[in-house]
């Protein structure tokens, strides 16, 4: 018996098809993540705040396994393509491969013991330096206990309880697996393309030179 599918999940499916239409074929991966970015933060931006833990400046969960999307790997890239100076963006890509290739096909406990940062982390302000385009699943991981947050790092343990909101946690899986969809069907493949660690996707995404060169390349039949 096929699982139920998620209502939310068809009705964010059928809405990015549509934006995508409208937008040029070779930037539509990076377009996909982009709008799926401005989805959450529209539906989310009237949820209430008094409960969050997680404020700037705290960057204890930044050491975390985060995957990706695709999408939002080429989102990513784009956006530092833009606002980066070349030599900028290729000292950053050297440093984000070299993380991939220390940490990109760890367990997440294991990468939690590691305590390598992430790449976009200042390590003085300890803010991120990609935040209008972080991942969706660093936008829905959102602590209510900070507490827990340290003794999970003190203590390294990625089995820690940290209470989270669970409504924006909900949200950003929405939009993953709707955005896991929509890239499966751009390469003519049925149910969802994989996702990757952070620092894993970037390269990957990085090293195809074009987003119509990845869709080439991973193209169905």
């Amino acid at each position: 018996m096929m699982p139920e599918r998620d209502p939310a999940v068809e009705w964010l499916v059928r809405d990015m098809r549509s934006h995508l239409r409208k937008r040029p074929k070779r930037h539509q991966l990076s377009d996909a993540g982009a709008y799926a970015f401005d989805l959450y933060e529209t539906n989310t931006a009237s949820m209430p705040t008094y409960e969050l833990a997680c404020k700037a400046g705290c960057g204890s969960c930044c050491a975390a396994h985060v995957g990706v999307e695709v999408a939002e790997a080429f989102a990513i890239v784009r956006h530092l393509h833009q606002t980066r100076t070349p030599d900028v963006f290729t000292a950053l890509m050297a440093r984000v491969a070299e993380i991939a290739a220390e940490v990109g096909e760890l367990d997440p406990g294991t990468r939690w013991v590691k305590q390598v940062f992430c790449a976009f982390l200042d390590p003085d302000s300890q803010s991120c330096t990609i935040y209008p385009v972080r991942p969706l699943a660093c936008r829905g991981y959102n602590s209510n206990d900070l507490d827990a947050c340290n003794l999970s790092t003190a203590n390294l343990d990625h089995d820690q309880p940290i209470p989270a909101d669970a409504v924006r946690m909900l949200r950003a899986q929405q939009l993953r697996q709707a955005l896991a969809e929509v890239t499966a069907r751009m390469i003519d493949q049925d149910g969802m393309t994989d996702h990757a660690e952070l620092h894993s996707a970037l390269t990957a995404a990085h090293a195809a030179d074009s987003e119509l060169a990845w869709m080439r390349a991973n193209k169905h039949g």
